[in-house]
């Protein structure tokens, strides 16, 4: 059987499964969960509670925890890969090899993708929740209500030798209303649903000049 559609994203259902679920159980797809040793999970919660605090921390795996008991029966249903993040570049050369895709998808993965599996037959995409180049790493959204961004957004780009660097495909954006952070980082995670939903379906979207400029004024003053 062909698969056409590889998904790389890490084992959360309150930040990742709620929204790209429908993605994951399409005929088509096969999901690969990255696991990250315990110094990069450590730092991953130590960043979490810098930027939400800890009220929204424990909030967070409260809701984690009800999301996984609601999604448990639907991720049994998936194509599963369960893999640490040291093996992912090793693992994914060999299931490039045995299997044809149409495209992989990186969603959250807390590692970087080898660039030299990347092949026009075979593109790697990175669904980042930021709008690149202003808003890269780990909770870039949080990051830019931090340095006052009138903006959030999220991007699809081509994985390079960096982190969110590569060739930007199709962006989309909201105005900020709020600088409530867990509601905020929510939103971009839905927009960022409905940006791949639409570039599965070979529909584009390009930001406003606009929008640039006015992040380059921020970056100058």
């Amino acid at each position: 059987m062909i698969t056409k559609k590889l998904f790389i994203t890490q084992n959360s259902y309150y930040f990742v499964h709620r929204h790209f679920i429908n993605f994951f159980e399409s005929e088509d797809a096969e999901v690969v969960f990255v696991t990250e040793d315990s110094r990069g999970i450590k730092k991953k919660y130590f960043e979490f509670i810098s930027y939400f605090g800890i009220h929204n921390f424990i909030k967070s795996v409260l809701f984690e925890i009800i999301f996984m008991l609601a999604l448990r029966k639907r991720k049994n249903k998936l194509k599963v890969y369960n893999v640490k993040d040291k093996n992912v570049n090793k693992f994914l050369k060999n299931i490039i090899k045995s299997n044809e895709y149409k495209l992989i998808f990186s969603i959250g993965c807390p590692c970087l993708i080898s660039p030299q599996l990347q092949s026009k037959e075979i593109p790697i995409y990175n669904l980042h929740g930021g709008i690149i180049p202003f808003q890269k790493g780990r909770f870039s959204p949080l990051k830019a209500i931090k340095k006052c961004h009138k903006y959030l957004g999220c991007s699809i780009h081509l994985i390079n030798h960096n982190f969110d660097d590569g060739l930007v495909i199709s962006q989309d954006y909201f105005e900020l209303k709020n600088n409530y952070k867990l509601s905020n980082y929510q939103e971009v995670l839905k927009l960022s649903s409905e940006l791949l939903g639409k570039f599965l379906l070979g529909q584009y979207k390009i930001l406003p000049k606009k929008i640039f400029f006015e992040f380059q004024e921020d970056l100058i003053n």
